[in-house]
């Protein structure tokens, strides 16, 4: 692999402010898109912009060397976070730079170095003429929103144009400075819990004391959803939940005695929480299920104070589920829980979003087999089996779609700074 072209045409790629979370960038997605394109074409791919109303595009570009050879789609997004230098980066976040073996930059690992790591490779063995498969790639531009549905609806509406015989995704970390094979994704859902107690907010000294606060009673809620061990104490929440095996449990015990707990104090925490303190970090997060307050919102939080009773507060919940849990049957279980604990005087809503489902992949493959020793040779490790927190919902609908279990195999360090200041690879 020629790396300094690589970083080359990477430094191109992440100069793109292709920021969808931010509507004045739709331009720059369209220029990301249009340079994507262009790099596929003018490599012999056949080149599509597949999308639905409302969507950013999606890039798909297809390469057949023939027709005994057997298909590998490749997955991976454009769309980025947002980045300003004001945050307290030490470089340009849309400006590719390099620093002690790093590269540094918005995107470079969260998701256009790695997918790229792919496309690029692709094209020096079409140059090299040593490529073994058919392959296409379809490249999103909805990752970072969470714009599920309309991925999905691409996918289902061209499941003839995107039919392959394997699916290759690498949109993670190394795990404990190993590489490893993403072997399951929690599913899950955000939503939000609305509290409203009165007509508008009242003056604190003329009311305070005599009616209710919507501060107060939605933290009192909020409150009763996990006990003194961390255990969520909604009723039939863990009812679904697949048995964690022996093997699932040794694997965890090693990533955890290779990882000395350093992925708690790299990040600043002072002590692990988990479900009566009986399971490791990797365990808890990768095969438990649960659900974190994200965001509250209650009163005036400006300059200066405003003495009053606010009548409204909200509270934003990720939900995160494992095998075999149901989004929608653990939404119904929240939503008797929040009818149960809301006081008659307190009108409440609930509103989700974004439900998906948890996935389980069968990492013993042939397939698998190949690739686990191909990353033996590459790294000089052992390969562990990675049960992922977080999610990739596209991989689970590609299982149902296609009934093909993705080899999702994570590329970047796992001290990269996803989603956070000098992002790196």
């Amino acid at each position: 692999m020629d790396v300094q072209k690589y970083k080359e045409l990477l430094k191109e790629y992440v100069s793109f402010k292709s920021i969808s979370t931010d509507l004045e960038k739709k331009e720059d997605m369209l220029q990301t898109v249009e340079w994507l394109k262009n790099l596929f074409q003018s490599n012999g791919f056949e080149v599509k912009s597949l999308e639905v109303e409302g969507t950013n595009p999606l890039v798909f570009a297809s390469y057949k060397l023939s027709d005994d050879a057997e298909t590998v789609l490749v997955y991976g997004h454009y769309d980025v976070q947002p980045a300003d230098k004001e945050d307290g980066w030490n470089s340009e976040p849309f400006e590719l730079t390099e620093r002690n073996g790093r590269l540094y930059a918005r995107g470079v690992m969260d998701n256009k170095g790695q997918s790229f790591v792919h496309i690029f490779t692709v094209l020096e063995l079409i140059k090299q003429k040593k490529l073994k498969y058919n392959v296409k790639f379809i490249i999103e531009g909805g990752e970072e929103v969470g714009d599920v549905d309309s991925l999905i609806k691409i996918i289902t509406e061209n499941k003839d144009l995107l039919t392959c015989d394997h699916i290759l995704v690498s949109d993670g970390e190394l795990v404990a400075g190993r590489p490893s094979f993403d072997s399951s994704f929690r599913g899950g859902m955000n939503l939000t819990v609305k509290f409203k107690v009165s007509d508008n907010n009242v003056h604190s000294g003329v009311y305070g004391g005599a009616v209710a606060n919507s501060a107060f009673e939605l933290s009192k809620l909020l409150a009763k959803i996990y006990d003194d061990n961390n255990v969520v104490t909604i009723p039939g929440f863990y009812n679904d939940v697949d048995e964690i095996t022996e093997k699932q449990l040794k694997n965890n015990k090693r990533l955890t005695e290779i990882d000395a707990g350093k992925v708690l104090t790299n990040v600043g925490f002072k002590a692990l929480r988990t479900e009566n303190n009986k399971y490791d970090f990797y365990t808890q997060t990768g095969l438990r299920p649960t659900l974190q307050v994200t965001g509250l919102k209650s009163g005036y939080i400006g300059n200066g104070y405003a003495n009053i009773v606010p009548n409204v507060a909200e509270a934003r919940i990720n939900f995160r589920l494992v095998a075999s849990q149901s989004p929608q049957r653990v939404l119904e279980l929240f939503e008797n829980f929040v009818r149960e604990n809301t006081p008659e005087y307190v009108q409440s809503e609930v509103v989700a979003s974004g439900l998906h489902d948890p996935v389980k992949l069968k990492t013993d493959s042939e397939q698998f087999s190949k690739v686990r020793k191909m990353l033996e040779e590459s790294y000089g490790s052992e390969v562990f089996d990675y049960y992922v927190g977080g999610a990739i919902p596209v991989i689970a609908k590609m299982k149902e779609i296609f009934g093909i279990d993705a080899v999702s195999v994570g590329l970047a360090n796992d001290d990269c700074n996803m989603h956070g200041v000098d992002e790196n690879f």
